[in-house]
């Protein structure tokens, strides 16, 4: 009969160390929400000490704790000599103690004598996909027979609990592929201006041997016989005028705007409404467009990309409203985000909100690169951008580019 190889314990799974390590709690500050179901569950089960214990590989961290005092309340951890809540994580179900001490699941665990753990209760985290993250629980210094009523009430808060957790792990998630947006932002913009960059140099370098045909040109139409030829004429002439188009493009060529070439006109309004339809999905954020169409030179992803920056932001400060408008004036081109949260903490802030790495609103805040990422993209553009407080009570963003020149 061959044997089956070993399982590997659910505290060592891959996916479950991943799934708690995107918590974002390992080592950080305790949250209010989760420090008040540890005080709930301590007063409603009449028990010393409830803990929120996170159980990692070769350590339990308690996200948050009461009752605790000493060492172990100022570490917030215990190595899994100390932890029966590796059990609750790799049983994956509840642990029940009555007497720890006769119990030959735990009598073993330094728990028993350093944490004054008599009776034990604790009931699984488990995150969206079911690996359980750790265990809500509660921890007595007198032996003690749990009721049902008290394990079902311990069910019930461990539900809520295991709810504030996954929020976290999802919040984490969305900002670190937002910091990867912001990455990938940046190499498109950096990529768009070396293009720019290298194509000014080769219109630069194309201006000295134009000059010269253009002057060789004008001196073939002086020659005799090509005065003499109706057919050499025509053919001086069309060489004249193709000479000088080129020249001239060469010559419009070398300001910062050199995108004519790499660049094509595309409706912003088309762009902004695909954006914030796709954004607008899944959440309960009213987002109202008013859309005029209007073409601009661009490359399509650096329209996109600067859009969902901006929308993405509103979306995490607005309380119940983002306007999103597309107009054009007197040329130019204007796209506006604003929403109706709290805006920015100070009048001078918005003259610094596109800095690199600027954070205005702590842990509400995003990685500090959207919005300066999205200044690079729309400057790549020819275009400009401005931040005031706006009238929904919120931030006002505004994106500016050139309109596209229409059909000669």
């Amino acid at each position: 009969m061959t044997e089956q190889p070993a399982r590997t314990p659910h505290l060592r799974d891959r996916e479950r160390l991943q799934s708690l390590a995107e918590t974002g709690l390992l080592d950080t500050p305790e949250r209010a929400a989760l420090d008040r179901y540890a005080r709930i569950a301590t007063r409603a089960l009449k028990a010393p000490v409830s803990l929120v214990s996170l159980v990692d590989d070769d350590r339990q961290f308690f996200a948050a704790a009461h009752g605790l005092d000493g060492h172990f309340a100022e570490q917030r951890e215990t190595p899994l000599s100390h932890s029966f809540c590796q059990i609750v994580v790799n049983e994956r179900q509840a642990l029940v103690v009555t007497d720890a001490r006769n119990d030959e699941r735990v009598c073993d665990n330094l728990a028993i004598a350093d944490l004054n753990a008599a009776a034990y209760a604790g009931v699984p985290l488990c995150d969206s996909k079911g690996n359980v993250l750790g265990s809500f629980c509660v921890i007595d210094e007198h032996p003690r027979d749990w009721t049902r009523g008290e394990l079902d009430l311990l069910s019930l808060l461990a539900e809520e609990v295991a709810e504030e957790i996954e929020l976290a792990r999802r919040i984490w998630v969305a900002e670190n592929a937002e910091a990867d947006l912001a990455e990938i932002n940046q190499e498109i913009a950096a990529a768009h201006q070396r293009a720019a960059d290298h194509n000014a140099a080769v219109m630069h370098d194309l201006r000295t041997p134009l000059q010269v045909v253009s002057v060789a040109v004008r001196s073939l139409s002086d020659h005799p016989a090509v005065k003499g030829s109706t057919a050499l004429t025509k053919s001086v002439e069309m060489l004249e005028r193709n000479a000088r188009q080129a020249f001239d493009l060469v010559r419009s060529g070398g300001g910062p705007v050199v995108e004519n070439d790499l660049f094509t006109p595309v409706d912003a309004a088309r762009i902004v409404e695909r954006v914030c339809k796709d954004l607008e999905e899944g959440t309960s954020t009213d987002i109202e467009c008013s859309l005029e169409s209007a073409d601009v030179l661009a490359e399509p992803m650096m329209i996109q990309r600067a859009v969902q920056n901006l929308v993405s932001n509103a979306l995490r400060f607005a309380r119940s409203r983002i306007a999103v408008e597309v107009a054009l004036r007197e040329g130019m081109v204007g796209i506006v985000v604003e929403d109706d949260g709290d805006g920015l903490p100070n009048a001078e802030d918005y003259a610094r909100v596109w800095d690199l790495g600027r954070r205005f609103h702590g842990t509400r805040s995003n990685t500090g690169l959207g919005l300066a990422v999205t200044r690079q993209l729309i400057q790549a553009l020819g275009g400009s951008v401005r931040a005031r407080p706006s009238d929904l009570g919120g931030a006002r963003f505004e994106l500016w580019l050139p309109e596209a020149p229409g059909d000669s």
